[in-house]
């Protein structure tokens, strides 16, 4: 990288290590003066976003004054009507779709600034269709912001002169937010460590085994295989930090975690849309909601608000400190509830109290009579966590069918396996009204994740009539 890069950097972390403070008080105002402090902030944002983007403009009908703001009026927006229109949508003149695309084509394993001041990264999602990103170093400051309250958080705080040991397993390249984040943060804090999860399993453990992590963090599908590598003897670490992100965390991947390391893991929600988003404290009660940095809106399918503690059908996400690419109710197509009750720990922002959806894809089968059902992939990922011989697996829709992955633990019946787990599939699919799918089983010795993926999916749509 040029010293230039790592001067910006470098500047762009020290400004979040200086406003850490200002973070940590927010966390316990007042839940009245939090509202009034993201109102003054989503003004501003759609004022600026309706002076500078043709695209909000031309959505919300003309410019708004910050004292014309209501939350509640403002249409949502969605990957699709973003992607269609990115060119108006964000508020720079020298952001262009066919540019960024190039750049993304272009990005390495470092990271990479777009003009010497963006950083462009991309997204499948659930819906198939890429979505890109763009944060501007002001922006980026809002992510770095995140990223160390949510180690603050762990109790994963630098230490001198003994720096504490980060192992970290992340996306294989810089287009993806865990991989970007990570290139950014090494300035020295820390001593990492930093893998890619495509790599082989005994090329991890050999590097964890040799590197004796005080912290590891990455996506679950990968901590679940290191912790039963633990497990059986051939990992030998001793984390005092265990957390995961980006990724379904089923409570089966969560009790091995706890075995193999003794230790209660930590989870993120991060999203590319808002960056690190929410996390959960010492107390282990859900994941407190960074509502200084995003504004989170658990809607119904018609996009009304449900009650607190109910889950919704999507959310509506407002990211405060991106003024290149505003996201103002954008939707995200996660399971998610949430709670305002006071946490133990004392902060006082609401908190994701389930979380489902994540990578996983929402599976459109035929339905009994005629018609369509939507399979969120909750209905699937719970039959399969019934039946403890498996140890991982994947289900792939097809044209004809379901076809299912399993990777089964040691002494397994293979057979009955099989059997338990598509009578259950069946079980289940039939429960929700859907026709009775083929489904065809197949037995592997362990799951790969696909060169260059980000997130791991347990549940994959057909494609291209995937259910967004």
């Amino acid at each position: 990288m040029t010293l230039g890069y790592r001067w910006k950097n470098a500047q762009d972390v020290a400004s979040a290590l200086a406003g850490s403070r200002s973070s940590a008080e927010r966390e316990r105002w007042p839940r009245e003066r939090l509202k009034s402090f993201q109102h003054e902030r989503l003004s501003a944002l759609v004022e600026h976003a309706t002076s500078h983007s043709a695209f909000y403009r031309d959505l919300y009908g003309g410019r708004l004054s910050r004292s014309d703001v209501r939350l509640e009026q403002l249409p949502a927006v969605t990957k699709s009507m973003m992607m269609d229109h990115l060119d108006e949508f964000v508020t720079s003149p020298r952001l262009h779709c066919s540019a960024l695309e190039q750049h993304l084509q272009q990005v390495g394993a470092s990271d990479e600034l777009f003009l010497d001041e963006y950083r462009v990264m991309a997204s499948g999602g659930s819906s198939g269709r890429k979505g890109i990103y763009v944060y501007d170093r002001s922006a980026w400051r809002g992510f770095l912001d995140g990223a160390l309250r949510w180690s603050r958080m762990m109790g994963l705080t630098p230490r001198l002169p003994r720096r504490r040991r980060l192992a970290q397993i992340a996306a294989p390249d810089v287009k993806h937010m865990t991989c970007r984040g990570a290139a950014s943060m090494s300035v020295g804090l820390f001593l990492p460590l930093r893998l890619s999860a495509t790599q082989p399993i005994d090329e991890l453990v050999s590097k964890l085994n040799e590197q004796q992590p005080d912290a590891l963090t990455g996506y679950p599908s990968v901590l679940d295989l290191l912790a039963t590598e633990q497990l059986e003897g051939r990992l030998r670490i001793a984390p005092a930090i265990v957390s995961t992100t980006s990724e379904v965390r089923t409570e089966q991947m969560t009790e091995r975690m706890r075995k193999a390391w003794g230790r209660e893991p930590f989870n993120c929600l991060g999203l590319t849309e808002t960056g690190i988003t929410a996390t959960d404290c010492s107390e282990h009660c859900g994941l407190h909601i960074y509502e200084d940095r995003c504004i989170f809106e658990v809607v119904d399918e018609n996009g009304r608000p449900v009650a607190p503690g109910q889950p919704g059908h999507k959310v509506l996400i407002t990211n405060l400190y991106n003024w290149s690419q505003p996201f103002i109710r954008f939707e995200i197509t996660d399971l998610v509830s949430v709670s305002e009750d006071p946490c133990a720990c004392g902060r006082t922002f609401a908190r994701i109290i389930a979380l489902e959806g994540r990578s996983d894809d929402i599976l459109e089968m035929r339905r009994e009579g005629g018609g369509t059902v939507k399979v969120h992939p909750i209905h699937l990922r719970s039959p399969l966590a019934a039946v403890a011989a498996v140890s991982q697996y994947q289900i792939e829709q097809t044209d004809s069918g379901l076809d299912v992955t399993l990777a089964l633990s040691r002494g397994a019946a293979e057979n009955e396996v099989r059997s338990a787990v598509e009578r259950t599939l069946h079980d289940r699919l039939c429960e929700l009204g859907a026709v009775r799918p083929t489904i065809r089983v197949k037995v592997v010795p362990g799951i790969a994740r696909e060169e260059g993926a980000g997130k791991f999916k347990l549940i994959k749509a057909a494609r291209p009539h995937a259910a967004a």
